[in-house]
Formats: C-alpha cells, sequence, structure tokens
C-alpha cells in the first residue's frame, strides 16, 4: 500500500468531520461512474520527509497542506464521485475521459503550464498562477490574479445563480479564521461572477465561465470552468457557507449544460 494509500485510510475519519451542507433537493446527485481528476503535488512532502537536514517548519507546512488534500479527496468521493488522484508530471491523457478536473491549489504552476488549457472537460481552478494559462484571466501577478491575508469573507453579487448555492447576496463568512489566505481572480467579460472579496469588487474569488463563453482575450472555454478562491491549507477552515459555495461550484461544472 503507498503511503498516500495509508495516510488517506487514516485521516478518513478526520476528513469526514469536515461539515458537509444539506443538498438542495434538485440538486443532482451522481453515482460513482463519475470520474474526477484532482491534480495536486504528491512529491513535496516526501522529499520534505527525506530532506538533510530536516526543516521541521516547511515539513509541518507540507502536513498540512496533503491533509486538505485528503480531506478534499473525501468531500468529492461524498458528492458521489470517484476520485483519482494525479499530480503535475501525469499526462493529458489521464484527464481526457474524466467528468471533472479540479487542481489544489498545492500545485507547482510552472509545471502545469497550459497543459489543461485546451481540455474540453469541466475544471475547476484553486491555482491562480495558473488562470492566464488556461485562459481564465490575464497574466499579470497582483492585476489579474492574486492572494489576499487575513480574509474570512465574501460579498455574494449573483445569489440567483445555482453556484451562490442559495447564499443570501452580501457578506457571507466563509472561512473559519480571520488570518487565512484567499486567492482571486480577475474574469474577463464572458465570466459569472459569484463572490468577489469583501470590499474588493475587482477582486473575485469565484467566478466562472460556460462552454464556449468568451474568456480572457478571444479563447472560448472549452467546457464549463470555475475559478474558486482556496489557499493550500483552506479547505479544513471553510465554514458551512463555504463548503456550500464548494460543493455548487463542482455540481455545476460537473453538469452538463442545458
Amino acid at each position: 500500500m503507498s503511503a498516500w494509500s495509508t495516510r488517506a485510510r487514516l485521516l478518513l475519519p478526520l476528513a469526514l468531520a469536515v461539515p458537509l451542507p444539506v443538498r438542495a433537493a434538485d440538486a443532482p446527485v451522481f453515482d460513482h461512474s463519475r470520474q474526477v481528476l484532482l491534480v495536486c503535488n504528491l512529491t513535496k512532502l516526501e522529499h520534505a520527509r527525506t530532506a538533510v537536514p530536516a526543516d521541521p517548519v516547511r515539513l509541518a507546512k507540507l502536513e498540512v497542506q496533503r491533509d486538505g488534500d485528503l480531506k478534499l479527496a473525501v468531500f468529492l468521493g461524498s458528492l458521489g464521485f470517484t476520485v483519482t488522484k494525479a499530480d503535475e508530471a501525469s499526462p493529458l491523457a489521464a484527464a481526457e475521459d474524466k467528468d471533472l478536473v479540479v487542481i489544489s491549489e498545492t500545485v507547482d504552476a510552472l509545471e502545469i503550464g497550459a497543459k489543461y488549457r485546451h481540455l474540453a472537460v469541466p475544471l475547476i481552478d484553486s491555482k491562480n498562477d495558473l488562470l492566464g494559462d488556461l485562459g481564465m484571466a490575464g497574466q499579470k501577478n497582483g492585476r489579474d490574479y492574486g492572494t489576499d491575508d487575513d480574509q474570512r469573507f465574501v460579498w455574494v453579487v449573483n445569489a440567483p445563480h445555482p453556484l451562490a448555492a442559495g447564499l443570501a447576496a452580501g457578506v457571507q463568512n466563509v472561512l473559519a479564521d480571520e488570518h487565512c489566505k484567499m486567492n482571486w481572480g480577475k474574469p474577463g467579460l464572458g465570466a459569472v461572477t459569484i463572490a468577489t472579496l469583501r470590499g474588493e469588487p475587482d477582486k473575485v474569488a469565484v467566478f466562472a465561465y460556460e462552454k464556449r463563453a468568451t474568456m480572457n482575450g478571444e479563447f472560448l472555454a472549452p467546457a464549463r470552468r470555475v475559478s474558486f478562491f482556496l489557499w493550500s491549507d483552506t479547505f479544513p477552515q471553510l465554514r458551512p457557507e463555504g463548503t456550500a459555495l464548494l460543493q455548487a461550484a463542482i455540481l455545476w461544472a460537473a453538469t452538463k449544460p442545458e
């Protein structure tokens, strides 16, 4: 049994402790024939464990990130998906037969680049450094995308949309700690904006593109695309409101447009 599989088995009870929102009556329920590829980093932690000299601070940080990815995998499974994990080096072919691709913030963006740009499979991205390569935003860090510290609130600006998970318009407390990091992007005009950082209307925490919508420049979305605000260690920090937004993003992305 691999180290990853062993840790997944040991952490399963803890991962299941992540609060799950009540699924809306009309939300799709997928059987386990639905396949999701979770792209995350599978090497940093292993390298840190064998590094000489040891770096306890870095090791602790990477342990937290790995735990977050494990919990995210369990959450995806709770929604009815069969989860396959991949790393940055996995070939594009690993994603082509899947129903959904989820990119964790823990990946190294430079190692992925534009690999998934033309992939005709729905995709949820939490690595804002990849937004430009995916065609979902511009390429300039700090202008087209970025990360803000000390965040826990978003401002829901499109409450009627299914991606808003039934949350009321206005401020929503989505993270359990006020000192969390939150990723954001500045989408193109073809995007559906769902939520922004509180007091920062140009910093969009959750946005999406419908299939064939115009993304950055004149690039058309090959399938549904969602940008979600998770940082590398914030999945376990999601409050029910944040979990509801993530569930809505997953189910919307994986549902074929009418």
